[in-house]
């Protein structure tokens, strides 16, 4: 189980979440594949590179070429990052979504950490946010033009 400290994990999100796409790929040498298939700005790249930043020992397909995390991998899935957490740090409560997004966002409400929607499209697919406690609302309705299967969440302090 990784010891994750949330305000570690808040603090490397929002500053990698403040750079618009061209920024975020200049910090970690990827200018050169802006456009290119699973080089993208997402939650899935936030949340990992937060991993990271707390020292979680993540793994994935895309390489950093530089800054403070050079040499260290990404996912950019949030389907395949929601497995390495529920393999690696803990088991996710399941949210169910059938009484609509309103109620999951009703659950996590207050609550802190890491949300993953799950979609059927395949290891690449699905959202992923940090939750802060009041932007639950937001991140569910953003999430909810996806069609998540379900919700998972991993709480943080």
């Amino acid at each position: 189980m990784l010891n994750l400290n949330y305000a570690t994990l808040a603090g490397a999100y929002h500053h990698y979440a403040a750079l618009n796409p061209a920024e975020l790929f200049a910090t970690l040498g990827w200018s050169d594949k802006a456009g290119s298939p699973g080089y993208t700005h997402n939650g899935a790249v936030l949340t990992s590179l937060a991993l990271l930043s707390a020292s979680a020992p993540l793994s994935g397909p895309l390489k950093i070429e530089a800054g403070p995390l050079a040499g260290r991998t990404v996912q950019n899935g949030a389907n395949r990052l929601a497995a390495w957490l529920a393999e690696r740090h803990a088991k996710p409560e399941i949210l169910s979504l059938a009484k609509g997004m309103a109620d999951v966002a009703y659950q996590l409400f207050g609550r802190r950490g890491i949300v993953a929607f799950i979609q059927g499209s395949g290891p690449a697919g699905g959202s992923m946010a940090l939750l802060d406690g009041r932007n639950a609302a937001a991140v569910c309705i953003a999430a909810e033009g996806l069609h998540p299967l379900e919700a998972h969440f991993w709480e943080v302090s």
